[in-house]
């Protein structure tokens, strides 16, 4: 057999055991927040309208056993994103939710770590538009709300027991009516185990 692919094979079974032989640091209750850029892909019937991007920010709270898998629950802010037509009407959008799901931190030695969580997404989508008339402008608003999904990675540094750091991609599925909001967040956080 080829040694380049047994490479892989053994890599990931040093991480298993890494990742036993961490878990007694990971376990339990544990709270994590990330800020980062939040990057709205939005398409129409399958017609794509652009993208634009804005600052973010996700909260969460929850628990692992033995240091590897577990549950998760939070809120996830998406930003606004606006803009403006030619004839000076202005639109903005903005997005957040509540999220629930699972929750993997996996230990490669006692420092490095990758993660990887996913789960529901209870979304809310506010849209306001100024529209200019001849007679003065009006302010139009409305929202949507349903049940999406949302699924993410991340990799990371242990500082001790108690504190870890990292960045991770997430990606949040916003999609009803036609109307479709694929919104990827590239962050850096940090998490507390207690």
């Amino acid at each position: 057999m080829d040694n380049r692919k047994l490479l892989p094979l053994i890599a990931a079974t040093c991480g298993l055991f890494a990742a036993s032989a961490h878990a007694d640091q990971t376990n339990g209750w544990f709270v994590n927040g990330n800020v980062g850029t939040a990057h709205y892909n939005a398409t129409v019937d399958g017609v794509g309208t652009g993208t634009d991007s804005n600052t973010a920010f996700m909260l969460n709270a929850g628990y692992r056993d033995q240091g590897i898998l577990g549950f998760e629950a939070g809120y996830t802010n998406l930003g606004s994103v606006t803009s403006r037509d030619s004839l000076g009407n202005r639109y903005k959008l903005k997005g957040d939710g509540w999220t629930f799901g699972l929750n993997g931190h996996f230990n490669f030695n006692d420092h490095w770590y990758m993660s990887a969580r996913t789960g529901g997404f209870v979304w809310k989508l506010k849209a306001t538009a100024t529209i200019y008339q001849p007679t003065g402008s009006a302010t139009y608003r409305g929202s949507q709300q349903s049940l999406g999904w949302y699924a993410g990675v991340g990799t990371g540094y242990d500082i001790n027991r108690h504190w870890s750091v990292g960045a991770s991609f997430d990606y949040y599925e916003i999609s009803k009516h036609g109307y479709d909001f694929g919104t990827r967040i590239f962050s850096v956080g940090g998490e507390y185990r207690f």
